[in-house]
């Protein structure tokens, strides 16, 4: 036990709080519970372990009722004289905030109430994820557990109630049981917000742009019947554009009824930005840990002999699991688990070097008349970058060879008509201020950005579909974004269904080519 981290993270000038030592109570241990006005209301359950209190941060606050699996964030040790602790934490401190003893007492381990051996149980619970306890107070009675939760967010526990004599079977909020008036009208923890969709109401995360604390928070909300743990959603993903954590998740769950079907039963390639756009992201594809309804698929990687765990997206609860481990862009294999081999559509991506879109546009539209000169029917989307994607959809119908073989031979017609500003070759120095012409993504694993994706850049763009009649000059990706593309898709409603429609005849569109 170690109070370093918790001396560290405060100036005792400024802050009320006790710099305390380690400290024994004499007597039983004690126990207790604070409400916590910071930038997130949430309820500190602190118990004394060894001389000082081992602390859990609970978001919606302990229950009576053995049904509520309250999650509880391990936090920093706190000394034994914080038990006391009631006052404010000035703003620009850590934790700033109000706080008030929503209940104290004593408590002991389930195992014993004897004061030599009760401490050993309770450190053996501690070390190995699971601690029972009695507690004596004046609102919490009866015995409780804490639970470590596996293969989730670092510190993560479950507080339980066990069902005994103590023990509620009808709701139980813990802001229905203060002592006096909160001090301050703050906000109560995060009421999430609903997004109508056809099926159902489902609750989705939202943020405060401002924070008046360093402090960690977490959120959990239910989402499609799962406990979705949500973390530092006021964090600044785009801060030049005031864009939130929060704000993605919101996003996302709000147009999750048009973009899942995308994503669903298909591996993952997470890039992930934990930080926001200011940082660099990186790619993960083996899912060493998460909730046991996240669904993962063992896949055969060749380049290692090694099966790699990836993630598979079927739900708005993924979804908001990806996107609070700093997922914004999403990368979906272009087929399904259902067959590997065949994918649903084949891609050509135009990616330019320094050329305008205007010259994006102009290949997008060259690209189209080869293609409808096959017989192909084609899809258009912004990349939310500098270039865009070209689908056309196969029905899982053919091998990756094949829909690789149909877009290297449109994408040479494309060249050929194009010679001054498309390219190729693939090594960028050889293809300086052309627009690469890439039909190498119909490969097994090869991914972009899937459709209604935001990208990890300034202005949080996001990868369009369009109609064909607005590919023109004057376009420009900028002008899809975060904030305009959920009104668009009302609007418009999703232009890109047809990807995963019935798809081309293949062969036919070969032949079509080659005359």
């Amino acid at each position: 036990m170690s109070l370093e981290k918790y001396n560290q993270k405060r100036n005792f000038g400024e802050t009320p709080e006790p710099a305390g030592k380690e400290q024994h109570s004499k007597g039983k241990l004690r126990f207790v519970v604070q409400r916590h006005e910071a930038s997130t209301l949430h309820y500190d359950f602190r118990l004394e372990i060894e001389g000082v209190l081992k602390s859990w941060a609970v978001p919606k606050g302990p229950s009576l009722n053995p049904a509520d699996k309250r999650l509880a964030m391990e936090v920093e040790d706190h000394p034994f004289s914080y038990r006391t602790f009631e006052g404010d934490i000035p703003e620009g401190n850590y934790g700033a905030g109000h706080v008030d003893i929503w209940d104290e007492g004593t408590y002991h381990a389930a195992e014993s109430e004897d004061p030599k051996q009760e401490e050993e149980y309770l450190l053996r619970g501690l070390q190995e994820g699971s601690i029972k306890f009695v507690l004596e107070g004046k609102k919490l009675r009866g015995e409780f557990t804490l639970l470590k939760m596996k293969g989730r967010q670092k510190g993560a526990w479950l507080l339980v109630k066990k069902k005994d004599d103590d023990a509620v079977s009808e709701p139980y909020d813990s802001e229905d049981y203060l002592d006096k008036p909160a001090t301050v009208k703050r906000a109560r923890p995060a009421k999430e917000k609903e997004t109508k969709t056809p099926k159902k109401k489902t609750a989705t995360a939202s943020a405060s742009k401002k924070s008046s604390s360093k402090e960690e928070s977490w959120q959990e909300v239910e989402i499609e019947g799962q406990a979705v743990v949500l973390s530092n959603t006021d964090k600044l993903y785009w801060p030049e554009e005031g864009i939130t954590k929060g704000d993605l998740i919101h996003y996302y769950q709000g147009i999750a009824e048009v973009l899942l079907p995308y994503l669903r039963d298909r591996p993952q390639s997470l890039l992930r930005h934990p930080n926001g756009i200011g940082q660099p992201g990186f790619f993960q594809k083996d899912i060493d840990h998460a909730p046991d309804w996240v669904r993962t698929v063992a896949l055969h990687a060749e380049s290692t002999g090694k099966d790699v765990d990836y993630l598979v997206c079927d739900d708005k609860a993924t979804l908001a699991y990806m996107n609070n481990l700093g997922c914004i862009q999403l990368n979906p294999w272009n087929s399904r688990l259902a067959d590997l081999e065949k994918p649903d559509y084949l891609v050509i991506d135009l990616d330019p070097d320094e050329n305008s879109y205007d010259e994006v546009v102009e290949t997008a539209l060259v690209t189209k008349q080869v293609l409808d000169k096959a017989g192909a029917v084609s899809y258009c989307k912004t990349s939310g970058a500098t270039g865009m994607h070209i689908y056309v959809p196969l029905g899982a119908r053919y091998s990756f060879d094949q829909a690789k073989q149909f877009a290297q031979l449109v994408a040479q017609q494309v060249q050929a008509q194009l010679p001054e500003f498309t390219s190729l070759e693939r090594n960028p120095k050889s293809r300086r201020n052309k627009i690469y012409l890439d039909f190498l993504q119909n490969a097994i694993a090869q991914t972009v950005a899937a459709p209604y994706s935001v990208r990890p850049r300034s202005g949080a763009t996001v990868s369009a579909p369009l109609r064909w009649d607005e590919v023109k000059p004057g376009l420009h990706p900028s002008a899809f974004t975060i904030r305009n593309m959920p009104e668009r898709l009302q609007k418009l409603g999703d232009l890109f269904s047809g990807v995963l429609g019935e798809g081309i005849d293949l062969e036919k569109s070969l032949k079509e080519l080659r005359i």
